[in-house]
């Protein structure tokens, strides 16, 4: 599916004009074109801001990240050494079933990775003699 995310209205208001769904899946908006349920209140947020004041709120957290230290060097680079860490002003919204989904395996892997280091570290090994 491609084309335009719409509002219900078929209206296409700011910040949102120019945005095209493709069939890549879509974190905020589905596969009709309207914001998933746990992102209705920051889309109407979003609706509420001028693309200037979202711009100017990503500029401030980037001074920020950068007064901060949370950058990253790139040597023999012509733009400088010190960047901003990459990252997204808006959240990642789960929902409580996609985070249970997500908890089960993290669970799981700690408990994969906590046997193995265990095995490697512990089992097999003889202590030095004092």
């Amino acid at each position: 599916m491609t084309g335009l995310c719409e509002s219900p209205d078929s209206r296409f208001p700011s910040p949102f004009h120019q945005y095209q769904l493709t069939r890549a899946y879509d974190e905020m908006f589905g596969a009709e074109g309207l914001p998933r349920s746990q992102y209705r209140a920051l889309y109407q947020r979003l609706l509420e801001l001028a693309p200037e004041e979202l711009q100017r709120r990503q500029q401030a957290a980037d001074q920020h990240f950068l007064h901060q230290g949370i950058t990253f060097t790139v040597y023999g680079s012509d733009q400088g050494t010190e960047r901003v860490f990459p990252y997204d002003l808006l959240p990642r919204i789960i929902s409580a079933g996609e985070w249970a989904v997500i908890e089960k395996g993290l669970k799981q892997r700690i408990s994969a990775l906590n046997i193995f280091l265990k095995d490697v570290y512990n089992e097999g090994r003889v202590s030095p003699k004092a």
